[in-house]
């Protein structure tokens, strides 16, 4: 029967009137999701819906139900929405219920059954129900109705291969996968997983996901994003890391034997230059020392996972891949016709045609700037639904929420007054986001403090904020469902760079969520004028190696970067290789010094001729004998320029023989320790960071130095972000007001905390981290080597403190119960004591007057609720931020 509806499916696709109808019932649908909660009803003409079209597309949905290709299935589930959408008929709901039980479409179905359950015939209830169970598995203490898809790879997850999975964004693989590792900590009585995925947002969304879904287990298993040994040795561990922590968590431990389960998010960030070839590295050894893990990945519509599994040394790998997604997606084109500055045209994108929607006329002008522009058509077409608004960076994100929340009613009470409150006190009191949050506006860009970027994402889930102006941090993992995207570039930044196709599908999958909306609208704003068209048809994208890539385009340049390694003259004006083919040159040396290489070399189809492999291996070999690098500093810190690391190691060991040890040597920033870190800053960044501190030119580098060196001692030490952002704003209103230039006054204060933000997440906490590490060891191999060996103990490895911003053991207590920096360090401050235990700051929360804990604002109060260390009903009254 299956094999016949499909034949019929065909035939019936080859049929013009079928996609005639079709555009009828879409143009329809989707104008059904428009027009809810708009304040002023537009004037609309467009495409009707006949009755018999709609008969006759509901009896080709049932066959193409039975289909066994994604397309007819796809079909049947656009129709059955739409149809539901467009009539209260109870018969075509029941139809409706029929085709996406059918489907096993249950989250669609629970949404159209409780908007009118009563409507259903008993056959119909008995039919869904029955299909329901037949999907449904036991996941922790209840039964869960999956997708087909989801069943399929639920059902995969039983067995031990290596298995990759692609699907889009709404198809609910994540929860899948999620649900599958807590099944397996909770049945374990010992065992160790490692969750990879390329940002910090979704790090602390993963933590969040995993500890509710684990609470039962209490404190028996530890899930932390912080890359350090458990203080309470439980043998159950979830580490939950980037690749660049997942680095520095395999160098620091020995986790041969321990890891039962890897789970790589967003895996197609194996192809990001040197971050991918960290993410490779990391696997790889996780591989080679645990031969027994299983490895998922996870990624958004990719091929090629084959190839990703052979690059980490996983020659089987199972795929499991669907195109179809739970929700229906629409792609909606937004034209203005030059002729009527009130009119808007609406198409539905289709990778054969732009099927009409409708056309609007609002009271409103569109004879607007861009920004403008896409301000006005997010706010007429988003009011019904949450909606997320691109934007091509920080700056931009900022200036369209200010054109939206303009145009809306502040709220002075109720949840947003608590944020922006929160804002206010905990980052500026003039910051503009706590205005734009008071309208239920807000902007989201991912140098943003964590607490802060995690507020604003819970109050958009909950519905509290309407709209979140978003740069491309949204674009890989954080769960946040709405119904309307909007996009009106293909670009990022200030020189219009193109986006990743990918990544732009990938965000446009944010419209409409599974479980949360049966339909999800992508405005695409002015479509027509965009140089790449990248969302007219999707494409399986080809996942990429980034370290193959480099090595197959840009072969000479790494053998070059390798052959002035290995030089006995390197000339210090030298041009410095680009990113990717450092961290490439970087990679090939380490595993040279490993006596790896040809291990290395042999993964991943690599593209190059025998002669082409031996030069590379005589080169790197040329280069570590010369360089004289240890292979402790080349396993962490292989991604820098091994030729500035052999300069700043020359660099060190002058000043070991000088024995000027109090230049030298790391302390607990803690102290009084300045002096030392302005040395040890300034030759980072002349040695590896290429900046020229001598003469007059290098007096403003100088300067930049020392206002790094003073902002990252402070942030190491714990203290609050909102004394480091004060500081940034006054001085930069102490410019301002000597400039001839005349600047807004909120302007200046909004730049002046997206700088400092960028200061923190860009500088202290990525680069200086790396060359922190590399700095430490460097400084203990060269005191050994001098025969110091007892001043090794006195190196603080300052590389964790700048990476979490605190620097005491009860600052890191508290970061290793998931907090963030901006709640662990309020709660720090509060406690007379700097060396206190994980299970000993539990007992002092726990100990605690409400006089004391009323000093902490309700969203760091909510957040220790969240870890378990509040109980859930606080008697905490009031709160001390009027």
């Amino acid at each position: 029967m299956t094999s016949f509806a499909t034949e019929v499916s065909s035939d019936i696709r080859q049929q013009p009137k079928f996609w005639a109808d079709l555009a009828g019932l879409r143009a329809v649908g989707i104008r059904s999701t428009l027009v809810a909660n708009m304040g002023e009803q537009p004037a609309v003409t467009g495409p009707a819906l006949e009755e018999a079209s709609l008969v006759r597309l509901l009896n080709s949905a049932s066959v193409f139900a039975l289909a066994e290709d994604e397309e007819s299935r796809d079909l049947a589930q656009q129709i059955a929405v739409f149809a539901s959408l467009t009539t209260d008929e109870p018969g075509v709901r029941t139809a409706a219920a029929h085709i996406l039980s059918g489907l096993g479409n249950f989250p669609g179905l629970k949404l159209i059954e409780e908007q009118s359950p009563q409507e259903l015939g008993l056959q119909a209830q008995l039919r869904s129900a029955l299909l329901r169970e037949l999907n449904s598995v036991q996941m922790a203490d209840r039964r869960m109705p999956l997708t087909e898809f989801q069943l399929e790879v639920w059902s995969s997850l039983k067995a031990r291969l290596a298995t990759a999975i692609s699907a889009p964004t709404s198809a609910g693989k994540s929860f899948v996968v999620l649900e599958h590792l807590c099944e397996a900590a909770g049945s374990s009585q010992k065992f160790t997983a490692l969750y990879v995925a390329p940002t910090r947002a979704l790090l602390a969304e993963i933590q969040g996901k995993l500890e509710r879904k684990l609470a039962a287990l209490g404190n028996s298993v530890r899930i932390t994003t912080i890359p350090v040994p458990d203080p309470e040795r439980r043998p159950r561990q979830i580490y939950v890391l980037t690749q660049e922590r997942a680095q520095l968590l395999l160098s620091t431990m020995d986790l041969a034997g321990e890891i039962n389960l890897v789970v790589v998010d967003e895996a197609q960030a194996i192809g990001d230059d040197s971050r991918g070839m960290i993410l490779q590295d990391a696997l790889e050894k996780v591989r080679d020392a645990n031969p027994d893990a299983r490895f998922l990945f996870l990624a958004p519509g990719a091929s090629g996972f084959d190839l990703v599994g052979e690059s980490v040394g996983l020659e089987q790998l199972e795929v499991k891949e669907t195109n179809l997604s739970p929700v229906v997606q629409n792609r909606i084109s937004v034209r203005f016709p030059l002729e009527d500055e009130h009119a808007v045209h609406l198409d539905l994108v289709t990778p054969e045609r732009l099927e009409p929607i409708g056309s609007y006329k609002f009271r409103r002008g569109f004879a607007l700037s861009e920004d403008a522009k896409l301000a006005a058509v997010a706010e007429e077409f988003g009011a019904a639904g949450r909606s997320l608004v691109y934007a091509t960076g920080a700056k931009n994100a900022e200036d369209v929420t200010s054109l939206i929340a303009l145009n809306r009613a502040s709220k002075e009470d109720g949840p947003l007054n608590d944020l922006a409150a929160f804002i206010e006190k905990h980052v500026h009191k003039q910051y503009s986001l706590a205005r734009f949050v008071r309208h239920g506006v807000a902007f989201h860009y991912g140098n943003m403090p964590s607490l802060l970027r995690e507020g604003i994402e819970t109050s958009f889930r909950e519905g509290n904020l309407d709209y979140l102006c978003c740069t491309t941090t949204l674009f890989q993992g954080v769960n946040l469902p709405a119904r309307n995207v909007f996009i009106d570039t293909p670009t990022r930044g200030n020189r219009g760079e193109l986006l990743n196709e990918a990544e732009l599908w990938n965000f446009a999958g944010r419209a409409g969520r599974l479980g949360e909306e049966v339909v999800g609208n992508v405005f695409l704003v002015n479509y027509e004028n965009w140089e790449e068209k990248l969302l007219t048809k999707r494409k399986p994208f080809q996942l990429k190696v980034a370290f193959k890539d480099a090595l197959e385009d840009s072969f000479d340049a790494v053998v070059d970067l390798l052959d002035v390694a290995g030089s006995e003259a390197v000339n210090e004006e030298r041009k410095r290789a680009d990113e990717r083919t450092t961290a490439a040159a970087g990679l090939v040396l380490f595993r040279a010094a490993q006596g790896n290489l040809q291990t290395l070399l042999g993964r991943g189809r690599l593209q190059l001729s025998a002669d082409q492999l031996g030069r590379l291996a005589s080169s790197a070999d040329s280069a570590l004998t010369r360089l004289g690098l240890p292979e402790s500093v080349l396993t962490n810190s292989w991604m820098i320029d091994p030729v500035a690391l052999a300069s700043l190691l020359k660099r060190i060991r002058e000043l070991v023989r000088a024995k000027e040890f109090s230049k030298l040597i790391p302390t607990n920033p803690s102290s009084d320790s300045y002096t030392v870190y302005q040395s040890i800053l300034r030759r980072l960044f002349k040695q590896l960071g290429g900046l020229n501190l001598s003469g007059e030119q290098g007096a403003k580098s100088k300067g930049y130095v020392s206002h790094v060196t003073v902002t990252a001692l402070k942030w190491m030490r714990g203290e609050p972000l909102t004394q480091l952002v004060n500081e940034a704003v006054r001085f930069k209103l102490a410019v301002a007001k000597q400039s001839t230039k005349s600047k807004p006054e909120q302007a200046v204060v909004d730049a002046a905390i997206r700088d400092m933000f960028q200061t923190i997440e860009q500088t202290i906490r990525f680069k200086l981290v790396q060359w922190a590490k590399a700095y430490v060891d460097l400084t203990k191999f060269a005191l050994m080597e001098a025969g110091h060996a007892e001043l090794v103990p006195q190196v603080y490895d300052f590389s964790l403190a700048l990476e979490l911003g605190v620097s005491t053991n009860t600052g890191r207590s508290l970061v290793e119960f998931g907090l963030s920096r901006i709640s662990a360090s309020a709660v720090a401050s509060l406690i007379t004591d700097s060396s206190l235990t994980p299970d000993e700051v539990r007992k002092w929360l726990q100990s605690q007057q409400e006089d004391m804990l009323s000093q902490l604002s309700p969203l760091i109060r909510a957040e220790l609720r969240a870890k378990g260390l509040l109980p859930e009903e606080e008697s905490v009254q009031g709160d001390v931020e009027e």
